[in-house]
């Protein structure tokens, strides 16, 4: 009898151990997840930003790339809100709302306003990246790379709100104000940029950044630098893809080390 116990205490032990395990790795496939499709919403905004730029600024036709990638906006926020905790769904239901307005009425805008509209966007997606992160590092009690994790964030952010505050300058540059704020915008810009070396020396160190950063060095230098606006946004465009490869392998070392390697970003 004694023996039958100990067997029964021992299988439901083992049930329980089971379940918690099933529970565990649950959990951690659905932070996965929705770390999967926050980081595939965040390409496709910055996909999204960048059409509409072209056609605002440069009268582009590109109506058939704009809509494709609304649909994949849409698609992907509508999973996240299935995926998400029913607790946090209100987050992507937000989340989901800013992306439709966004989508809807971007070609009433100018595009200073249309990159902040973007640039709203893309933050909100972050912060709910880093919701996510955060709670999975507090999960795991993995303390150290909770604080290296938090510093990089905060620079990244920081290189983010010094380029939409140069961009939004763009518009302004041929007045004499307009220049004396870029000029000041660029110096910030640049050394925003400089100091993400310490993320990902190879993100900053490409070409395209190189050659970026040294145009941003120019403008911030010399009031009668001659660039285009074109020119300039084309500049400061590949500066954003470079933040953001930054902010990807930030975010790949460290969801590799806690789970899995991140998939590759699915091109529109």
């Amino acid at each position: 009898m004694f023996v039958i116990i100990s067997m029964l205490i021992s299988v439901s032990i083992l049930g329980f151990m089971f379940y918690l395990a099933k529970q565990r790795e649950s959990t951690l496939q659905r932070k996965y997840e929705l770390l999967v499709d926050l980081r595939q919403v965040l390409y496709l905004c910055r996909q999204h930003r960048s059409a509409t730029h072209h056609v605002l600024m440069f009268g582009e036709h590109r109506d058939v790339e704009i809509e494709h990638l609304a649909g994949l906006l849409n698609e992907k926020t509508t999973h996240l809100i299935s995926i998400a905790h029913f607790d946090n769904r209100p987050m992507y239901r937000v989340l989901q709302l800013k992306l439709k307005a966004l989508i809807q009425d971007w070609s009433e805008r100018t595009i200073s306003r249309n990159q902040m509209i973007h640039g709203k966007a893309i933050r909100h997606c972050m912060f709910l990246m880093d919701e996510v992160m955060l709670a999975w590092l507090i999960e795991v009690n993995r303390e150290d790379l909770s604080d290296e994790y938090h510093m990089n964030w905060q620079q990244v952010i920081d290189a983010m709100d010094a380029l939409t505050q140069f961009r939004i300058c763009i518009e302004d540059m041929n007045t004499p104000e307009g220049q004396t704020r870029l000029q000041h915008c660029a110096d910030i810009l640049a050394r925003k940029v400089n100091q993400l070396t310490m993320v990902s020396p190879l993100s900053i160190s490409s070409p395209i950044c190189t050659k970026a950063l040294a145009i941003l060095s120019d403008v911030s230098k010399h009031s009668d630098y001659n660039i285009s606006p074109e020119a300039m946004y084309q500049m400061t465009a590949d500066i954003s893809l470079s933040i953001a490869h930054v902010y990807d392998h930030m975010l790949g070392e460290l969801i590799e080390t806690l789970y899995l390697p991140l998939p590759k970003l699915l091109t529109a």
